[in-house]
Order: C-alpha cells, then sequence, then structure tokens
C-alpha cells in the first residue's frame, strides 16, 4: 500500500553531500549544432538516501489552520503510520526534460524517523529514505517541421509548436 507526498508540504528535499537535487543527477549538453545529449550526473542515482533534509515553514498557517510542519508531522504519523507505510512523489534527483508529459514517480519508505531542529519560524526535518520502486516517465510524442520547428503532440492534439 502507498499514500501519495502530501499536497500540502514542499517536497524540496537536500541531500548532505555533493549532489544538489534541485538539478537533478541528469546533465546536459547543448552543441553549437543545436542537438543535446543527456546523462546521468557520475553515471549513479542512489536508492538509499541516508540523510535527506526538508525545511518546512512553521510560521505561516495553511487553508486548514496548520502550518506545514505540523502538516508534515501529521501526515508522517497518521497517514504513513509513523513511516510503516510507503508514499510516491516525483523521483528525487530527477530533473523534467522539456518534453515530460509525467514526471517519474518513485515509491518511497522512510529509513529512519525524522528528526527536528527548530530554527526561526522554521524547521529542519533530517530523515533517511529507500526508493523501493519506480516509474518511468512518460514524455510528448513531437514532430519536427522541415524549418526546424516542433510540434508537441499529446493523443494526436497539438499542444505547443515552437
Amino acid at each position: 500500500m502507498t499514500i501519495n507526498w502530501n499536497p500540502l508540504v514542499n517536497a524540496k528535499f537536500s541531500l548532505e553531500d555533493n549532489f544538489s537535487l534541485q538539478d537533478g543527477f541528469i546533465e546536459e549538453l547543448v552543441f553549437t549544432s543545436g542537438k543535446k545529449r543527456t546523462w546521468l550526473r557520475n553515471s549513479y542515482v542512489p536508492k538509499i538516501f541516508p540523510s535527506l533534509s526538508l525545511l518546512l515553514d512553521n510560521k505561516t498557517q495553511l487553508e486548514n489552520g496548520k502550518t506545514e510542519f505540523e502538516e508534515f508531522e501529521n501526515w508522517f504519523n497518521n497517514s504513513l503510520r509513523y513511516g510503516s507505510i510507503s508514499f510516491q512523489t516525483t523521483r528525487i534527483g530527477f530533473k523534467d526534460k522539456w518534453n515530460t508529459k509525467q514526471p517519474a514517480k518513485g515509491i518511497y519508505k522512510f529509513i529512519s524517523v525524522p528528526e527536528y531542529d527548530r530554527l526561526d519560524g522554521l524547521v529542519a526535518a533530517s530523515f533517511g529514505l529507500e526508493e523501493t520502486a519506480s516509474t518511468s516517465e512518460v514524455e510528448h510524442t513531437y514532430l519536427t517541421t522541415n524549418k526546424g520547428g516542433i510540434l508537441l503532440t499529446n493523443n494526436k492534439n497539438a499542444i505547443a509548436i515552437n
């Protein structure tokens, strides 16, 4: 059984090592001809993240009257049952490409209980996650014209023209 990541809580994870999750583990090189090549940085995306941190707001109340930190804590304790149930979110460390229709999803389970450091109006939650499964990203079908334009399609309907 899996549940979705709480939509009222941000998912801006950060690692405590050399990788930046903001940019993902994917690098892209654009040649002068316009061709692009993408590859995995260091050719490795870990499946276990022993030390992730998440910065949560503990001042501003959301529409339900709770702060982001209270919402995260409630979601972890009640919905995830203290981390015994897995959750689904966008894969950690993967950045969407320009033609991504649906990003890759990962199923994660907590490998450590969150520890909280309270700062001025913020709470830094530190925990470990393990990716137990993943789904592939879905890309838009695209066609190129003889003038170099790009047409993205979705179920045979044009959705973007460049």
